[in-house]
Parts: structure tokens; C-alpha cells; sequence
């Protein structure tokens, strides 16, 4: 599998068979073996009749203001046929004249097609060397496919403002698949009020399109506000920590193959700096795609999804960051389901968690700025903890400058990293068995800033409860796998020993999935699957006495078979329901999305506060 690139796994339509091989412990180039017990073998049901072409992610897209943009402009239009090992493509850029900064809002809206039958793609977009959009293509089984992406990207106003270049990574092969993405990027800049501003709280200095998209609006909610509590303002100035090659190379994302693999950025930050966080971007794939129900082995065959040398090293994994190779805060990241992954019928039309815009994780490193002003420059580290290859990390570090001032100072003056534990636990013989893993941590990093604003304190809290569960039965024909991510990250505010701003935001993202797998005759493989998936996060922001509260869930809870020959699908079927629940002090939107055998049944929507209480 070459750099950067997602599947090449030829003429196949759904990789279960390697999920299966996972959870054996061995070589992918093992044939399908011989299991003892079976299933009634029903007759192949009719290939799905989509109602539509369009793939669709049922989460709530970014708020589109009533208003119409002040300006819209198509940056980068290209066709990804035979793009696999070429750099990104590239386009010179600069905002557009008739509206210049400052905007209200900035929405990214990526529009593509796909020609004809191909595999699932990783992409990403670039602008300057700073990520702003993480992506799969869906995989599409019929010519005409097509979807669309929206993201607010307001957050990168300053790179926004003055880039000279935008780049997209999408690399595609047409050696075994025809299909040709034909991508559209447009860019819509809106300045002035929005007429979604009205009834805010004006003492309350939320994010800046907080206000916007709902959180303290007039109860009407049309999307979910992407601005979290760790961004009061867009950043005055943004810093790749990204691959210098960039255009030249094979994309700005660095490509990490294990733990030991650190890949390093030199930064120096402006003298003026009162305020940092970092934004990380991360995909997994190759031996590591299926890293979330990875066993922990320590007997028996060893190889991995995609390569003999796999190990079955258990699941989990952790982008861990260095400042000058001092531990400077970690994430466990969401295990994004790509569109061909376990069983692509779940994910046609219906886009897994995530899939469509990966999210993205946020670290306030504002507790080190003293040490990043000491005058030399920096070494930011990027690696993944327990890592196979590959792994596609790229991050952006978010600054805000005091105009008012010239120099800041500043010290660190809490560090408390105790070492994360695991618990390491498996028992197999032959190919049954089961493995665990369980790991918590609370780190705390405290440090001033004295700026014009004052000297002011930030304290930063995160604490991390991981567990993990694999089990094989029944001669390795009952799979069973587990995971689940509960993370708090508080950050606390103080001015003359006086609290004046929090931040909570907490996730929690289980998934659960079964596998039964039996002898489909003449040497196929018959496969039932369900999975269970699913992302929480709950924020809150606190200035003074008022508090603005968020809560969204999203959800999905799939079932479906696929009859496997030599690692192909030959026919298959999913059914999945999708629900979105947000909710926040004033409003509410629920959606859900029911999918049987490629078909939408029904997709409703309703801004019932009473259908989302429980959420």
C-alpha cells in the first residue's frame, strides 16, 4: 500500500473477510478457512434499487445563515483518476477582493461525483500547509454516485485571510477500478450580523459563531455550531505542524508508520502570543484500519489485516504530542468507519460516524506559552502510541497576539503527567479466546500569561478512561469486539485569584460489533454482522455567572450479511439507523435516517425539545 493512500485492496467490495482474518491473528493471504458449523443458506436477495445516487452524512450540517453569503467563489475544481503517488493538486489563492475580511462566517462546501464503481478514498485539504478539512469518499457501487460536504470553517479566518495556496490530497488508482472523483471545493464568505444573532445574551463571549449557530439564539437550530468552547475567537495566526513537502510531496499530513516513528516540526511563535491550542488531524489505516478490535496476541499467528508482519498488539492507540520531546497532552482518537469497512452495505447511502468530515481534536496549550517565548525555536512532536502502519497526522497550532503589546511573559508552573497504565490481559488457545485492555490517566498542566489583558492563569485538567474487549468462540467463527473512550478535558481561567472563565467538554464514543461467520459452500464465506457506534460530547462554557450548555449525540446501530469468495463480495445486504440528537440552552434538532438494503425508508426531522430530553 503505497503513502497515503486508503484501499488497494483490488476487486473488493467489502473487506469482512480481513475483519475476520483480524480477529485469526493471521497472514491476509491465508485462504478463508474451514468452519465447522453453518448457517440455513438463504437464497441471494435482489441487488439493492437505491431511491437515490446521493450519499449522504445524516449529522446536521453547519448553519447556513438566512442571509445570503457576500461573496461565494468555486477555489479548486479537479477530476482524481490515476492521481495515486502525485503530490496534491494545487492552486494559487487569495481571498476574494469584493469582500475581505473580517467575516461573520466562512463555509467550505465540497461537492463531487463519482464516474463509476471504485474504492473508498482518504482526502484532505490544505490551505498553506494547514489542514481544514479531513475526508473519505463514499464507495461507490454504481456510476453516478454523489455527495456533498459542509464544514464551517470560520475557525481558519487567518489562514483564510492572507494563503497563497490550496491544495487537495485525494489519491486514486484506476489500475483495477474505472471510477474518476470529479471534486468541486467552493469557499462562502458572509460579513455583518446574521439575522440567526438575534436574542443572544450580549455579556456571554461564546465562540464567535456560537451565537450564531444557536447557542444562546431565539430557539431556532439548523445546524451544529463546530466552534467548540476552546475557540472564544478565530486565531490570530495559525501554524502548520505539518509535512514541509507539502505541495511538492505526497501531501501535508506526516505518515506514521510506528510509536518510535516521531515526526517533528520547528516552530517560532510571535513574542506577542497570550493564547495557544492545538488542532489535531488524524486518520489510521493499512495494518492499523481496524485498530478498534485489533486482539492483543501473545501466541499463534501474528499477522495483521494487510501485511504478514502485523502484530496483534491489542486496541488501543493514542496521538500523543511533544513540545521539545516533553509530553505536551494525547488523544485517543474516534474510530472512523470508512464507507468500505466491515461491511460497506451499512454505509450506502448512509455515511458511517464521521466519515464524510473526521473530526478533529483540540488541546489548550496556552499553560506553555511561557516556555514557547523563551526566544529559540521549538520542536513539536507528533506520534501515535501502540501504532502499526500507517497513520496520517497533521496537526495546526492556533495562536492569538496581543496588539496592544510587543512582548508577553509567562511560566509553566504545574506539570503533573503520571505515566498512562494499561492493563494488558489474554487468554487464547488456538483461535479462541479473549483480551482486554483498561487504562486511565488525569494529567494537569497549570501556567500565566501577562499580556495587556493582565496576568492571567490557565489550568488545564483532562482525565482518560479506555477499555477494550475482544473475544473469539466457536473455533474462531463468533467474533466479538468492543471499545470504549470517556475523556473530560476542563479548562479554568483566573484573574487576581478570581475564576473568570471554564470550559468543560466531554466525550464519550462506544462501539460494539459482532461477527458470525460460517461455511457459505464452494469455498465462499457467509458473514451476519452488527455493530453498534457512537460519538457524545457535552460542552459547556462558563463566563462570569452565565453558562452556555451543549449536548449532541450521534448515533448508529447497523445489521446486515455479505456472501464472501476469495475476498469478494458477491451479493450482500445492510440495514442501518442513524440518529442525531443536539441540543443546547434554547434549542433542540433531532434526525433520523432509517436505511434497509440501500434504500432510505424514512429521514425525519423535528426541533421537538420533548423528543430529545432524554438524550
Amino acid at each position: 500500500m503505497s503513502a497515503n493512500h486508503h484501499h488497494l485492496r483490488a476487486n473488493s467490495l467489502l473487506p469482512a473477510l480481513l475483519f475476520f482474518l483480524l480477529f485469526m491473528g493471521c497472514s491476509t493471504t491465508a485462504s478463508p478457512p474451514s468452519l465447522s458449523t453453518s448457517f440455513p443458506f438463504p437464497p441471494p436477495p435482489a441487488a439493492p434499487q437505491n431511491t437515490t445516487l446521493e450519499y449522504m452524512d445524516p449529522t446536521l450540517p453547519p448553519l447556513i445563515p438566512t442571509v445570503n453569503p457576500k461573496c461565494s467563489t468555486v477555489v479548486l475544481r479537479e477530476d482524481f483518476a490515476d492521481t495515486l503517488g502525485f503530490p496534491p493538486a494545487s492552486v494559487d489563492y487569495a481571498p476574494p477582493a469584493d469582500c475581505p475580511a473580517p467575516w461573520s462566517r466562512v463555509i467550505l462546501e465540497l461537492s463531487a461525483t463519482a464516474s463509476d464503481v471504485q474504492m473508498d478514498r482518504i482526502a484532505a485539504i490544505w490551505v498553506d500547509g494547514a489542514e481544514i478539512l479531513r475526508t473519505s469518499t463514499p464507495l461507490p457501487m454504481a456510476p453516478g454516485v454523489f455527495w456533498h460536504v459542509r464544514k464551517d470553517v470560520t475557525r481558519y479566518t487567518a489562514v483564510l485571510r492572507s494563503a497563497t495556496t490550496f491544495s487537495m490530497m485525494l489519491e486514486n488508482s484506476n489500475a483495477t477500478l474505472p471510477g474518476v472523483y470529479s471534486v468541486n471545493v467552493s469557499l462562502h464568505f458572509y460579513r455583518g450580523a446574521l439575522s440567526d444573532d438575534a436574542g443572544r445574551s450580549p455579556s456571554l463571549k461564546l465562540p464567535t459563531n456560537a451565537h450564531a449557530n444557536g447557542q444562546l439564539g431565539s430557539g431556532r437550530l439548523s445546524a451544529h455550531p463546530t466552534i467548540k468552547g476552546l475557540y472564544r475567537e478565530p486565531a490570530d495566526l495559525i501554524i502548520p505542524i505539518s509535512n514541509e513537502l507539502g505541495d511538492c510531496g505526497p501531501g501535508s499530513w506526516f505518515k506514521i508508520r510506528n510509536e518510535s516513528d516521531v515526526q517533528l516540526t520547528t516552530v517560532l511563535i510571535p513574542n506577542n502570543t497570550y493564547r495557544a491550542v492545538l488542532e489535531i488531524y488524524v486518520s489510521h489505516h493499512g495494518d492499523d484500519e481496524y485498530w478498534y478490535a485489533n486482539p492483543l496476541r501473545t501466541n499463534g499467528p501474528r499477522g495483521g489485516l494487510t501485511s504478514p508482519s502485523s502484530k496483534a498488539n491489542g486496541g488501543f492507540r493514542q496521538v500523543v504530542v511533544t513540545i521539545d520531546k516533553r509530553f505536551a497532552g494525547a488523544v485517543v482518537p474516534f474510530p472512523v468507519i470508512y464507507p468500505g469497512s466491515i461491511n460497506p452495505f451499512f454505509w450506502a447511502p448512509v455515511a458511517a460516524l464521521g466519515a464524510y468530515d473526521h473530526p478533529s481534536y483540540d488541546l489548550d496549550l496556552t499553560p506553555f506559552v511561557g516556555k514557547l517565548l523563551d526566544g529559540p525555536e521549538h520542536h513539536f512532536g507528533l506520534t501515535v502510541r501502540d501504532s502499526q502502519p500507517y497513520w496520517l497526522v497533521s496537526a495546526n497550532l492556533h495562536l492569538w497576539l496581543d496588539a496592544w503589546s510587543d512582548g508577553v511573559e509567562g511560566a509553566l508552573v504545574r506539570y503533573k503527567v503520571p505515566p498512562l497504565k494499561l492493563s494488558r490481559q489474554a487468554a487464547w488457545r488456538d483461535l479462541d479466546g479473549k483480551s482486554s485492555i483498561d487504562g486511565q490517566v488525569i494529567i494537569r498542566f497549570s501556567g500565566w500569561v501577562s499580556s495587556s489583558k493582565g496576568n492571567i492563569t490557565t489550568s488545564v485538567k483532562q482525565r482518560l478512561k479506555f477499555k477494550s474487549r475482544v473475544e473469539v468462540h466457536r473455533q474462531g467463527s463468533i467474533k466479538q469486539a468492543s471499545m470504549e473512550v470517556k475523556s473530560r478535558t476542563n479548562v479554568r481561567t483566573e484573574k487576581n485569584h478570581k475564576v473568570i472563565g471554564r470550559v468543560q467538554v466531554e466525550t464519550e464514543a462506544p462501539l460494539m460489533m459482532e461477527t458470525m461467520s460460517s461455511n457459505g459452500g464452494g469455498g465462499s464465506v457467509f458473514e451476519k454482522t452488527k455493530m453498534y457506534h457512537k460519538l457524545q460530547e457535552t460542552t459547556s462554557v462558563a463566563v462570569g455567572k452565565e453558562v452556555a450548555y451543549s449536548t449532541m449525540t450521534d448515533r448508529q446501530d447497523s445489521e446486515g450479511s455479505a456472501l464472501m469468495e476469495d475476498r469478494v463480495a458477491k451479493w450482500g445486504s445492510g440495514d442501518t439507523e442513524s440518529t442525531y440528537k443536539y441540543r443546547d440552552d434554547k434549542a433542540c434538532h433531532l434526525r433520523t435516517v432509517i436505511m434497509v438494503g440501500g434504500t432510505v425508508r424514512d429521514d425525519a426531522e423535528t426541533a421537538s425539545c420533548v423528543s430529545v430530553l432524554d438524550s
